[in-house]
């Protein structure tokens, strides 16, 4: 055969030929054969090993064609961490204030002064204004309510009385009522209408909240203290129940292994977790069913011994897949799978314990852990588990970090 043939073969080969799908597959292997001989007869001449490589092409290139080309994701280790944007607002019960902290330069700003000692803390959708229980009036003011705080100017507005004390509040996700949960004496949840600022009618409750969340779908939930008389004397016991905003009636409970402290909501609202503090457990609870699954220990340690742990607050990240659980016995916070309800490593931020709340940033990467005895919000990367550089203000076990809430 002379070079113009060979040519033209080779021409004809690399052209454009549709794939072969499992024929290409099988010219292959039978080219691999080949390939394999002629290495074999060497003495055949080079022209007969050109032709036969030159066969192979085109099965060559249809089966990588159809072929898919293995990719290795190799897990890549987190960046290192950067500070999201946004201000944590952090109330100080002690001092009788709000504290803004800078999240980008993790800074505490100037204080914000309330009319009382603040219990806790909730912010508008909106992003535009934070709504602070006063539990206990200062000689500045005689209300007993709940204090407006303007979030652009960080300046507190005039409060809205209640005429009793509140223990907590929450607001309906298209931002339009708050309810304040009034405790003893009063035993009321009330509405304040957000456009003015003003209060309604108490809806009368039987039983006091413990606790109280929003769902995303404006369902209210509360963990309740439920007391009864028996034959052996008074009984305590602790449930989980919907709340009817409108009408203050509780729906069917829950029954809870004992006090409890928090409850957050998944921001897909199909389950509750709810922080019990006296058996060292969080309680997952269906919302959609009404049924508590098994509980979720949380455990401590301290001095080299291992102990009940204390859980006390929760938040849960934006993507819903693990909520983070502050231990007050251990100062750690132990991360739960929510797919498997399953606790991880615990996170140490303290030598000290006594973490009194903790909320997540809007992005998820950061958890901002308010610590009581310490003076000091602690950063967590999430993406590595590790806790930053304590931001510290305050004076200590006089400051009653209670509540920390974050807007973008």
């Amino acid at each position: 055969m002379d070079e113009t043939s060979v040519r033209r073969l080779l021409e004809t080969a690399i052209g454009d030929e549709p794939p072969m799908g499992p024929v290409a597959r099988n010219s292959l292997r039978a080219g691999i054969k080949l390939r394999r001989r002629a290495r074999m007869r060497r003495a055949a001449g080079g022209a007969a090993v050109v032709i036969v490589s030159a066969a192979v092409i085109p099965a060559a290139i249809a089966t990588l064609a159809n072929t898919p080309v293995p990719r290795h994701h190799a897990s890549r280790p987190p960046g290192p961490w950067v500070p999201p944007n946004g201000t944590a607002y952090v109330i100080n019960s002690g001092g009788g204030t709000v504290t803004p902290i800078d999240l980008a330069t993790s800074t505490a700003e100037k204080p914000i002064d309330v009319s009382g000692e603040p219990v806790a803390m909730t912010i508008a959708p909106d992003g535009k204004t934070a709504y602070v229980p006063i539990g206990f009036t200062s000689s500045r003011t005689s209300a007993q309510g709940v204090q407006p705080i303007d979030l652009a100017t960080n300046t507190a507005g005039k409060p809205i009385d209640l005429q009793w004390p509140p223990d907590a509040i929450v607001i309906t996700p298209d931002g339009k009522t708050a309810y304040s949960i009034n405790g003893f004496p009063s035993l009321t949840l009330t509405p304040i209408d957000l456009a003015t600022n003003r209060p309604g009618k108490p809806i009368k409750l039987s039983e006091p909240p413990q606790a109280i969340a929003m769902a995303p779908d404006g369902k209210a939930y509360v963990a309740i203290q439920a007391s009864s008389m028996t034959s052996h004397g008074f009984r305590t016991a602790y449930d989980f129940m919907s709340l009817d905003l409108a009408t203050g009636r509780l729906g069917k409970p829950v029954r809870l292994s004992g006090g409890p402290d928090a409850i957050a909501i998944t921001p897909n609202g199909k389950t509750a977790y709810v922080t019990i503090f006296s058996s060292g457990t969080v309680t997952p609870i269906n919302l959609s069913t009404n049924k508590a699954r098994r509980p979720i220990k949380i455990s401590g340690k301290s001095l080299g011994k291992r102990f009940i742990g204390r859980p006390f607050a929760i938040a849960i990240t934006p993507d819903g897949k693990t909520a983070y659980v502050t231990n007050g016995a251990s100062g750690t916070v132990m991360p739960i799978d929510v797919a498997t309800n399953r606790p991880g490593r615990p996170i140490k931020i303290s030598g000290k314990p006594g973490s009194d709340a903790i909320a997540i940033s809007a992005d998820g990467t950061t958890a901002y852990v308010a610590n009581q005895p310490s003076s000091t919000v602690t950063p967590i990367y999430l993406a590595t588990g590790t806790p930053e550089k304590p931001i510290r203000f305050g004076h200590g076990w006089d400051s009653g970090f209670e509540a920390i809430a974050i807007v973008p």
